[in-house]
């Protein structure tokens, strides 16, 4: 299946005692089509407040009828903040995570002296002037493969704090400034710890070049703090080698 959400009143992708989730919510609604409680195995565990366009999951479902049959039925049952877009057949070893090449995410920040009603949801308002190419600097030390415990959050559960970044580069559009950030793996909090560091960058906190140290440093004092999840956004997984996109438009919410 490949989900559309938005993450604003769900408390992330994973299932929590008593804690609406996107999973639990998905699972859920495939209980009432197929009778009975399935797995939903998602591509990512998104943190709480934290949307999707192109979240993947999979299960296995006694269900008979055409993919798109299921996909009709889940839009009948599900909240309108969740949309699943697409239903295939899959191999039997597929998984949605396991399987998983590489998973692209969008930060968007609204650049300007006022907020949005609309958009305020889906953007962090940063009012003040910033340094774009020193942040775009800063950014390109984040490529290839590196240890990120720098960036990752406290009493996480990875087993290896090692990811390699494929992509990590900024576009503006108007008012919108996306920061686009592919890799074949993140860690906890790991895109938002880099952000918050990456601004500090843009109003002049630090300088490009610190970011380098503090990744080479691997010591999670020295980045920045977390910042907000609501204006992150988990675009796509793929299943296949990486490869670069040509240059299209941005879209965003």
């Amino acid at each position: 299946m490949t989900i559309e959400y938005d993450g604003t009143d769900y408390h992330g992708w994973q299932v929590q005692p008593g804690m609406t989730t996107i999973q639990g919510t998905l699972e859920e609604a495939v209980a009432r089509i197929v009778g009975q409680r399935i797995h939903v195995m998602g591509a990512g565990r998104t943190d709480a407040g934290v949307h999707a366009f192109g979240q993947v999951a999979s299960l296995r479902a006694p269900f008979s009828h055409p993919p798109d049959t299921l996909r009709r039925a889940l839009t009948s049952v599900l909240p309108s903040d969740i949309v699943v877009s697409r239903v295939e057949e899959v191999d039997e070893d597929f998984h949605a995570q396991r399987c998983a090449r590489w998973k692209r995410y969008r930060y968007t920040l609204l650049t300007r002296p006022y907020p949005s009603a609309i958009e305020r949801r889906y953007t962090l308002f940063v009012p003040h002037p910033i340094k774009i190419d020193a942040m775009a600097e800063a950014a390109r030390t984040l490529i290839g493969t590196h240890d990120f415990s720098a960036f990752q959050a406290a009493h996480s559960s990875a087993e290896s704090s090692v990811r390699t970044v494929l992509v990590a580069e900024f576009r503006q559009e108007g008012d919108h400034l996306a920061f686009d950030i592919v890799a074949d793996g993140f860690l906890r909090h790991m895109i938002r710890i880099i952000m918050g560091t990456l601004l500090d960058v843009g109003r002049g906190r630090l300088r490009p070049e610190d970011l380098k140290v503090i990744l080479e440093g691997k010591d999670r004092s020295h980045a920045s703090k977390t910042i907000s999840p609501h204006a992150l956004c988990m675009l796509e997984v793929g299943y296949q080698p990486f490869q670069m996109h040509p240059e299209q438009e941005v879209c965003f919410l």
